[in-house]
């Protein structure tokens, strides 16, 4: 972990982020679907979604409805970075790419679709991008080298940061970058009058890791009203977590006993922005190994359909909770 210095506002930020996202543990960021306007004329007719911590595949249909062809602009956009944040804690698992750090891919009808990227950074509501690139930073500088490349400045470049609020510097070579970086890619998409069109989106989630102990089974510690409201772990799984807890302690007595837990979140609501409600959505979890521990609030029946994977099925679905998925496992995180 970087060392780091912090005052007033931004101090308070980054010591309730650390309280959430401790030493070793990373952080997950929730993405979504397609994004689009609200459509009166054009009707997702069939989303077919899987997610697991390692990656996210959704098959999506879109029938436009109307007697006219539709032009606009389709959007994927990343979720926002905060720069002051991620300096100090991890980021879950991401690309070495600073733009598509997720590797986001998008195909119609079996062809790959050429996308374009908006990549910006913001303080507050002031658009900075331009002061970012003006010293020669890369607009997201948590992946690769960037957060090198701030503390690596001249004096002259670090004034016009710190002259804009947009970046501290302390005398031991610290650096605290104040600034959010916001990522989409969009695409103009032609929908004909009345007929389908299929789109393909896979990415990598930004997944978080973290440590998962007997502490965190204890009845009302922060650990287990956290895992409970949030993800809906019941008495069931809380068994099977103390089984597991206590065989790795047993395998490794140094180690103290810990699980990893993955946390996996999926922007479902977005699905509302078209026309009524989704006709056909499919569900597939994937907890990665059979010996793993799914756990999620989800208001429809999974059936397990294979050694790790669970599924539902909903017809005009309207979605009014996004997917938070947790994942418990006794071996090594995913890389």
């Amino acid at each position: 972990m970087r060392a780091f210095f912090c005052a007033g506002v931004a101090c308070a930020a980054l010591l309730f982020a650390s309280e959430v996202a401790a030493d070793d543990s990373s952080a997950a960021l929730g993405m979504g679907g397609i994004e689009f306007t609200q459509s009166a004329e054009i009707r997702m007719t069939d989303e077919d979604l899987r997610i697991s911590p390692k990656d996210v595949h959704i098959r999506f249909v879109f029938k436009n409805e109307s007697a006219r062809d539709i032009d606009t602009v389709v959007a994927f956009p990343l979720p926002d970075i905060n720069t002051a944040e991620f300096s100090n804690s991890p980021i879950g698992t991401v690309t070495n790419d600073p733009v598509n750090f997720v590797g986001f891919q998008v195909r119609q009808d079996g062809h790959a679709v050429p996308v374009s990227v908006e990549q910006r950074a913001f303080l507050g509501d002031r658009d900075v991008t331009a002061t970012i690139k003006s010293v020669g930073l890369p607009i997201n500088i948590i992946i690769g080298r960037g957060y090198d490349l701030l503390v690596a400045l001249p004096p002259a470049k670090r004034k016009i940061l710190t002259a804009g609020d947009l970046a501290e510097f302390d005398s031991n070579n610290n650096a605290l970058p104040h600034w959010t970086v916001r990522t989409r890619f969009y695409w103009r998409q032609h929908f004909p009058a009345g007929k389908s069109v299929v789109f393909e989106q896979s990415y990598q989630p930004v997944t978080g890791i973290s440590l998962f102990g007997d502490l965190d089974l204890k009845e009302n510690s922060e650990g287990s009203n956290y895992y409970t409201k949030g993800f809906c772990l019941d008495a069931a799984a809380r068994a099977t977590l103390a089984r597991l807890i206590a065989a790795a302690r047993k395998k490794n007595p140094n180690a103290g006993g810990y699980l990893n837990v993955m946390t996996t979140e999926y922007i479902l609501k977005t699905g509302n922005n078209w026309k009524g409600p989704i006709g056909r959505f499919h569900l597939t979890l994937d907890k990665l190994r059979p010996d793993n521990v799914l756990s999620l609030c989800w208001g429809g029946t999974l059936k397990r359909t294979g050694p790790a994977t669970f599924e539902d099925v909903r017809s005009d679905f309207a979605p009014k909770d996004d997917v938070k998925l947790l994942v418990f496992t006794s071996q090594p995180p995913p890389q």
